[in-house]
């Protein structure tokens, strides 16, 4: 969760959720392979329940994580079929994907973005 590590260098809610969302763009550029809805949206969830009892919900941490995650919602939109592929309007998610990271098989660049966001985050210790 980038945005909650972002979050809390930012200390501020409404920075921290801007912050996040920027944060999707820049790691949808990396190359990955995005998890299988069924998987990714409770892990998801988890993450953001696990952050929110935490640092709490008020936080700056739970704020950016939230704008990390709330770009892939309109994912959820185009799978149940509330909009289509050309309904979408986040940079990376725009005409097939196309500045998305590609999809290929790649785990370490996930691997690498989690591991960063948890070091950051426990760097930034309570902080307040």
């Amino acid at each position: 969760m980038i945005g909650a590590a972002i979050g809390s260098l930012v200390k501020n809610k409404p920075a921290a959720f801007a912050v996040g969302i920027a944060s999707h763009a820049v790691a949808d550029s990396i190359p990955h392979k995005d998890l299988k809805p069924a998987l990714e949206a409770p892990l998801l969830v988890a993450a953001l329940a696990a952050i929110g009892a935490w640092k709490g919900t008020d936080s700056p941490e739970f704020w950016g994580a939230l704008g990390g995650v709330a770009p892939d919602c309109e994912h959820a939109l185009e799978i149940s079929g509330l909009i289509t592929p050309k309904q979408k309007i986040f940079p990376t998610h725009i005409n097939d994907g196309k500045y998305h990271g590609r999809e290929n098989n790649e785990r370490v660049s996930q691997y690498l973005l989690a591991a960063a966001a948890a070091v950051v985050v426990a760097l930034a210790g309570d902080g307040g």
